[in-house]
Formats: C-alpha cells, structure tokens, sequence
C-alpha cells in the first residue's frame, strides 16, 4: 500500500484517477495502452489556497528554501492554473502570500537560518566568500542578511580555529578545502605535481580566489594546509 503522506499534491490528486490494476497490455475505450498514456502531459492543478499550502508543506518537509524560492515555485504553478482554468490571478496571489506568512509565523520558513545554513555548506565545499554572497542573492535573500550571514561565517570559522591559524581570511581556508576536495597541489601525487601546478591555479581561479590564494595554497606543503582546514571542520 502506498503511504499518502509520502506524495507530492499531484500525486496524491491523481490517486482516485488512475485503474487499481490489470493487464498492462489491455487498452482503454480511447484505443490507447497504458505507455501512450504515460506520455500524455499532465494536466496542471487548479490552484486553491489550500493546494499551495498543501504544496508548500510537502516541499518545505523535503528541501530548504527561501521564502523567494517558495514563491517563485508558487507563482509557477498560479501561472499554469491561471491559463489551465481561468483562475483569478490576484486572488491566486493573495492564498499565496497567506500561505508564505503561515509558513513563516510556524518557522517552516526562515531566511536568516537558511543564509548561515548554506553559507556555512558552501563554505565547507570550498566556495570563495564572494561566491557564497553571490549564492545568496541570486537565492532571493536580502542583502542585510547575506552581510549577516558572512559575517557570521567569519566569526564562525575564526573560532573553529586552531589557535595558529586564528585570524586568518576564511577565503584561505575555503580555497584550501577545494583544493581538498579536487586534490589539487600537496594532495597530487609528488611525481605529477610541479607538473599540474598551472593547472591548478586556474581550478582555484575558476572557483573565485585570487592569484595570491592560489599560489599560497598551490606552493604550501600539506601539515600548514591541514591546519587552516580546522576553520572549515570545525564549523
């Protein structure tokens, strides 16, 4: 039996729709077998405001995201309801913001966690601080709480620190846990090394770190390494 709790909103509206069982191979009234059927596109849910808040629920319980996020993923589905069924656009607009209030007020959404919480992954994957501001914005969150969030960041990898590495640039740590994660430069084998070496430099580039990072962590032997990586183990 399948869990209903488990299905998206479209799922679960298709349930009393769709044969219980049968042979695959018999055809319906239409003339169609079940595999023509398949490749039918979907029909777009009617848009209510208890749909979305249905939806937003099931999504929230599985990614994080943004309130921007959630809307925007809202809004597409009120574009294909206004087009499918004649839904009034403005009302469709008002269960949504309904539904992104509720969702906030219960905690379900919070922009200032999720900016520390990504900040803090991207971090981690060596992400340049640049890179995770640009993240952020381009993720809907404002700009107070992406300058929140890096400051956090940095407070936050300053004290993860071994004591020798204490005050060092984040963007140093980050670039070390890329060149990590890629084994760029100490983590090569020494035979191809010297070899790879401008190679790995434009890998860091690409990743936005500048030349003096680059060649910092590119020239540095692995124990100096391994302690600017406790700012990003320890977070």
């Amino acid at each position: 039996m399948v869990n209903k709790q488990h299905q998206s909103p479209e799922t679960l509206a298709s349930d009393g729709a769709s044969p219980s069982g049968g042979n695959a191979r018999f055809t319906g009234n239409n003339g169609k077998n079940a595999k023509d059927k398949r490749r039918e596109p979907k029909r777009p849910r009617r848009v209510t405001r208890d749909y979305l808040m249905n939806y937003a629920t099931w999504y929230l319980e599985r990614f994080a995201a943004s309130r921007a996020r959630l809307e925007k993923l809202m809004r597409g589905k009120i574009r294909l309801s206004v087009a499918e069924y004649g839904t009034d656009p403005e009302e469709a607009v008002q269960w949504m913001n309904s539904v992104l209030s509720t969702c906030e007020k219960a905690g379900f959404i919070n922009d200032d966690a999720y900016a520390r919480g990504r900040a803090r992954s991207l971090l981690r994957k060596g992400k340049a601080m640049r890179v995770i501001a640009a993240d952020l914005s381009a993720r809907g969150i404002a700009s107070d709480q992406i300058d929140d969030a890096i400051r956090d960041l940095r407070a936050e990898a300053d004290q993860a620190a071994y004591e020798e590495v204490r005050g060092t640039d984040p963007n140093i740590a980050a670039a070390a846990a890329y060149a990590r994660r890629r084994r760029l430069g100490p983590w090569r084998r020494p035979d191809i090394r010297e070899e790879k070496r401008e190679k790995d430099m434009a890998a860091l580039a690409r990743q936005g770190f500048g030349y003096d990072t680059a060649t910092r962590i590119i020239n540095s032997d692995l124990d100096e390494l391994n302690d600017l990586l406790s700012m990003i183990d320890g977070i």
